[in-house]
C-alpha cells in the first residue's frame, strides 16, 4: 500500500504545484485572493510570493519529469523550508491548546498534514527516478490524483481548522442562516448555530449579535427573525440583535456584516457556522478585511444530511476561492 502511494507522489507534487501557481497568480491579479495561508503561515510580501511561485515551478516541473542537478537540490530544499515552517506552526497551535486559547476535538492541525506531505515530496525529489513516460494512462492517472488532491484539501481543512474553537472578544458575533420550518421552527443546524452564539453573548465576548439568514419566499418566514426569537427566548436582550434578512447566502451575510462592522468603526468578528462551513467563512472574511474568528456550532446530534453538506462545501469552497 505505502509503495503504491510513493508512485503517485509526483503527481501529487503536480496538484500541489498548480494549487500554489492558482493562489500566486491570483494573488498578482487581486491581492488578498491567496488562499494558502489557511495551510501554512509564511511571512507576508514579496519575498513568500517569489518562494511560493518557485516551489510551485519546482512541484511542477517534477511532476513531469524527474528534477535533476541544481533543481533537485533546490526542490528538496524548498520543501524542507515548507516543512520547517509546518513545524514552527504545529508548535504554536499546541501552545495555544496547552494555554486554552483554542479548544478543539480533533487535537490535529493542518499544518502536521503539510508536514508530513512535505517530508515525503522532499524524499521523493531527493531520490532519482527514470524518465516518465507520457502516454494516455499518465494523463488519466494524473487527472485522478489532482481530483482527489482538489477534494482532499478542503476536507482536510473542514476536519481540522473547522472544528477548532477561536473564542475571542469581538466586535460582534454573526451567526449563519439555515433552514427555517414553515411554522416557523428553526431546523436542527440552525437551533444549534442560535444556541451557539447565545452562549458566547452570555460569555460576555461581545455586545452584539447578528443574526443573517434569508426570506423564506414561498412560506413567507424568515430566518433572521426565527434566530431572534430563539435568542430573546434565552435571555439575550432585543437590542443586542441585529437582523439582517438580505443574507441570502454566505457570501451576501460576509459582505452585510462586513458594512455593518465598518460603518460602526469595528474590526473583529466571532463567525458561528458548523465546522464543514468555516473554511469558507473564514476565506471570504478575510478577503472583506475583517478579522475573524471561527466557533463551530456545538451539535446536539449529527446531521442526516452531513455528507451531503460536506460535499456541497467542498465545489462552494472553490467556487468562493475563485469567485471575483
Amino acid at each position: 500500500m505505502i509503495r503504491a502511494l510513493r508512485t503517485l507522489l509526483p503527481e501529487v507534487g503536480l496538484a500541489l504545484g498548480l494549487f500554489v501557481a492558482v493562489n500566486v497568480l491570483g494573488e498578482l491579479a487581486r491581492p488578498g485572493f491567496a488562499a494558502t495561508g489557511a495551510w501554512i503561515d509564511l511571512p507576508p510580501g514579496t519575498a513568500s510570493r517569489v518562494f511560493e511561485a518557485a516551489l510551485a515551478g519546482l512541484l511542477i516541473g517534477h511532476g513531469v519529469a524527474p528534477l535533476t542537478g541544481a533543481a533537485r537540490a533546490a526542490g528538496v530544499l524548498a520543501l524542507l523550508v515548507v516543512a520547517a515552517a509546518a513545524v514552527r506552526d504545529a508548535a504554536i497551535y499546541q501552545t495555544l491548546v496547552a494555554d486554552g486559547r483554542i479548544a478543539t476535538s480533533l487535537p490535529v492541525p493542518g499544518s502536521l498534514l503539510v508536514l508530513a506531505v512535505s517530508l515525503a515530496l522532499a524524499v521523493e525529489v531527493a531520490r532519482p527516478g527514470p524518465r516518465r513516460r507520457w502516454d494516455g494512462w499518465r494523463a488519466v492517472r494524473c487527472l485522478a490524483v489532482g481530483t482527489g488532491v482538489a477534494v482532499a484539501l478542503p476536507i482536510a481543512l473542514m476536519l481540522t481548522f473547522g472544528p477548532t474553537r477561536y473564542v475571542r472578544d469581538a466586535d460582534c458575533i454573526v451567526v449563519f442562516g439555515a433552514r427555517v420550518y414553515s411554522d416557523g421552527t428553526p431546523s436542527l443546524a440552525l437551533a444549534d448555530r442560535v444556541d451557539e452564539a447565545i452562549r458566547l453573548y452570555h460569555r460576555g465576548v461581545a455586545p452584539t449579535i447578528v443574526m443573517s439568514g434569508a426570506l423564506d419566499e414561498v412560506h413567507g418566514g424568515s430566518e433572521p427573525a426565527a434566530m431572534r426569537a430563539r435568542a430573546i427566548a434565552a435571555g439575550v436582550p432585543a437590542d443586542a440583535i441585529v437582523i439582517d434578512e438580505a443574507g441570502v447566502d454566505t457570501a451576501a451575510t460576509v459582505d452585510n456584516t462586513a458594512a455593518w462592522l465598518r460603518a460602526r468603526g469595528g474590526a473583529r468578528v466571532l463567525a458561528v457556522s458548523h465546522y464543514y462551513h468555516q473554511p469558507r467563512v473564514k476565506l471570504l472574511f478575510e478577503r472583506a478585511g475583517v478579522r475573524t474568528f471561527t466557533v463551530p456550532a456545538t451539535m446536539s446530534r449529527r446531521l442526516l444530511k452531513e455528507p451531503y453538506f460536506v460535499a456541497r462545501e467542498v465545489l462552494a469552497y472553490y467556487a468562493a476561492l475563485l469567485s471575483p
